[in-house]
């Protein structure tokens, strides 16, 4: 199986290295619009998939057998017809051209998210490709998160008894470059967009409301674009029950990322381990271990996991957990967001 990888950035690059250590591929092809950072790419990626270079903090990962060999392409154009499948982690405002391009070719993608900034826009971009009718994955990664997954079903299951409130927390630990923030979309479509996702989704609610509030308190970058980067969200979902969504651009004791449901019977976690950047002042608690620096360390498993599902949907057995129209539940929260900020008012989403 030969995989394209379009975008040489630390996503791109991450997933270069998952595949080239997926079980089923026989290269990896990375593309891009400089030649001497496509060289550079290959290298990076090659030094990465080495036995002796594990991921920091990876845990217990099963062992990889054989490595697919890593290449630079010379441009999708040329590439697309002896690619098996596409992995497109280009900037966000070039993900809808690539998506149809790869989609007309007949060849499965998996797109970073989000496919399109713009409900409107992912809206008829999903009619397009609905009438394509080529499997294209959007990269909400942590629906292929085994605890993210453990934690739906032990909700669906009943475990929890009714769900009464619902605590997402999004800290990142390093700083945004500032020649990031531009484009990035803001606070709530770039970062707080995967909580916006999976809310609804381990919960099985839809969301009816939302309110935002959100400060620059650490990068005045932020706020020269109009953006935020310490931010909170309360979605209300569909039995009334809300979520309260956290989000810091930067949070200095570690990355931390968690979700826990509250419920009549039982309360849940995901991203509760030894890492977990949370300092107990009780008397006798030992600190936490070693912190995650970023979320690609974070959510290992869930990155080697996603791509693992996409290689098992490019051979034709596997199930597709992010088709595109689930990506449009999240944008509309996320600009329900930004709205609820800028008119100081809650946001109706029914």
């Amino acid at each position: 199986m030969r995989i394209g990888v379009l975008g040489t950035g630390r996503i791109g690059l991450m997933h270069a290295r998952n595949l080239a250590q997926a079980p089923g591929v026989d290269e990896v092809v990375l593309m891009g619009r400089n030649h001497a950072r496509l060289a550079v790419s290959v290298e990076h990626v090659c030094a990465a998939i080495q036995p002796d270079a594990p991921s920091a903090l990876a845990g217990n990962l099963a062992p990889r057998g054989r490595i697919a060999s890593v290449t630079a392409g010379v441009g999708l154009a040329e590439e697309l017809d002896a690619l098996d499948g596409v992995v497109v982690a280009s900037s966000t405002n070039s993900h809808p051209a690539f998506a149809m391009q790869i989609a007309r070719s007949g060849v499965p993608s998996l797109v970073e998210k989000p496919l399109a900034l713009d409900p409107g826009q992912l809206t008829a971009l999903a009619d397009q490709l609905d009438d394509i009718g080529t499997e294209v994955m959007v990269a909400f990664h942590r629906r292929y998160d085994p605890g993210h997954q453990l934690l739906r079903q032990r909700i669906l299951d009943g475990d929890a008894g009714t769900v009464r409130a619902v605590t997402a927390t999004e800290h990142d630990h390093l700083a945004l470059p500032p020649e990031y923030v531009p484009d990035s979309g803001g606070i709530w479509l770039d970062m707080l967009i995967h909580d916006f996702d999976t809310i609804p989704w381990v919960t099985g609610q839809r969301v009816r409301s939302v309110w935002a509030t959100g400060s620059v308190l650490d990068a005045p970058v932020h706020a020269d674009y109009g953006d935020v980067d310490s931010a909170l969200a309360v979605l209300v979902l569909e039995s009334g029950a809300a979520a309260t969504v956290s989000g810091l651009r930067r949070n200095g004791a570690g990355q931390d990322v968690r979700l826990e449901v509250f419920g009549s019977l039982d309360s849940f976690g995901a991203g509760i381990d030894a890492c977990t950047p949370m300092t107990s002042t009780e008397p006798g608690i030992s600190p936490p271990g070693p912190r995650y620096d970023q979320f690609i360390e974070r959510f290992e498993r869930a990155f080697r996991a996603e791509v693992d599902a996409f290689i098992r949907l490019v051979s034709g057995t596997g199930v597709n957990l992010t088709p595109l129209r689930d990506g449009l539940v999240a944008i509309q929260i996320a600009q329900a967001a930004a709205e609820s900020i800028r008119a100081g008012s809650i946001i109706d989403l029914d």
